[in-house]
């Protein structure tokens, strides 16, 4: 007869031995891992564990070690287990199954606050062995689990830092009315900004402020105004062309730093349309009309920056 009782799986820990790359791009990383389950009260089993339908055909825990697979690797061989076998040992009634994975896993990272964005590194797992089979199994994460980041395994460090710890969970796959139990865990890297602010939002900003410089020139003398206007709108659009392979390329949607970059641009380009058309207000109200152009346009590039600003410290890790 097939076996129904539930076996109960501990997740006693999970630790990220290594992650050696982040891609946002292919929206994927490369990490190693270790893994230890305890199959509680299942020593007395470890050669016949599971018993198929038929009554007679049985297999080992060794057996049912192989059927943990990573979940979310990026291609069907792109994670493998390290060992030659999973490390199979006792512990009191129960059996401790230990494994290490290394490989590419796929992680969908969005970059709508890039460059201040941060992102969920999730590995997860799953058992070959529906909830209803021959072994139903049913994972949870042990009260004292033990789990981390190893500092020294983390190989992107100059461009992200790790936030927080190692977080465990359980869950459940479906697929085709079938049951399979599924486990992992996540950590958080949170993206350094510093390069980005300083190569490409700082010189977008005192671009923009320089612009203020065609006040200087009187309303009467458009040409002068449009010569400054559009010598800095030039070396914006060139700029912004340089610095565009420092931004990633994979998204259909802006950034922030895309935001903040078109903000900039576009309120050059309202200084150049209000250069043009100010000559027309006449000489009475040339004077006035240039004082308020002057403290609205300031405003609005005040609020910009601020807003910048903001939302570099309200980043959250």
């Amino acid at each position: 007869m097939p076996t129904t009782a539930v076996q109960e799986i501990e997740l006693e820990r999970f630790d990220v031995l290594k992650i050696q790359s982040i891609d946002t791009v292919s929206q994927s990383f490369n990490a190693r891992c270790l893994v230890r389950l305890r199959l509680i009260g299942a020593k007395a089993r470890r050669e016949a564990f599971v018993t198929f339908k038929d009554g007679r055909t049985t297999e080992s825990v060794e057996w049912f070690a192989r059927q943990i697979e990573p979940y979310n690797s990026f291609e069907h061989d792109s994670c493998k287990l390290i060992d030659e076998k999973p490390k199979i040992t006792d512990a009191g009634d129960d059996l401790l199954i230990q494994l290490r994975f290394e490989g590419r896993f796929s992680q969908p990272m969005w970059l709508h606050a890039f460059p201040f964005d941060s992102q969920e590194l999730r590995i997860e797992f799953l058992i070959l062995c529906r909830v209803d089979g021959p072994v139903p199994a049913k994972v949870i994460v042990s009260p004292g689990v033990e789990s981390s980041l190893v500092d020294r395994g983390f190989a992107p460090r100059f461009q992200w830092q790790p936030t927080g710890g190692v977080h465990c969970f359980v869950d459940e796959h479906k697929a085709n009315g079938r049951i399979f139990p599924k486990f992992g865990a996540t950590a958080r890297v949170a993206r350094k900004s510093r390069f980005y602010v300083t190569n490409v939002a700082l010189p977008t900003a005192v671009f923009s402020g320089l612009a203020f410089t065609l006040f200087a020139a009187q309303p009467s003398e458009p040409l002068e105004r449009l010569s400054v206007a559009f010598t800095l709108l030039l070396t914006m659009a060139a700029y912004k062309i340089t610095v565009a392979g420092m931004i990633p390329q994979a998204v259909s949607y802006e950034t922030l730093l895309d935001q903040f970059l078109l903000c900039n641009f576009f309120l050059l380009v309202a200084m150049a349309i209000v250069s043009a058309v100010l000559p027309q207000a006449g000489q009475e109200a040339e004077d006035l009309a240039d004082r308020i152009c002057l403290a609205l346009l300031g405003a609005v590039w005040c609020l910009i920056q601020a807003w910048f600003v903001a939302k570099a410290c309200s980043r959250k890790d």
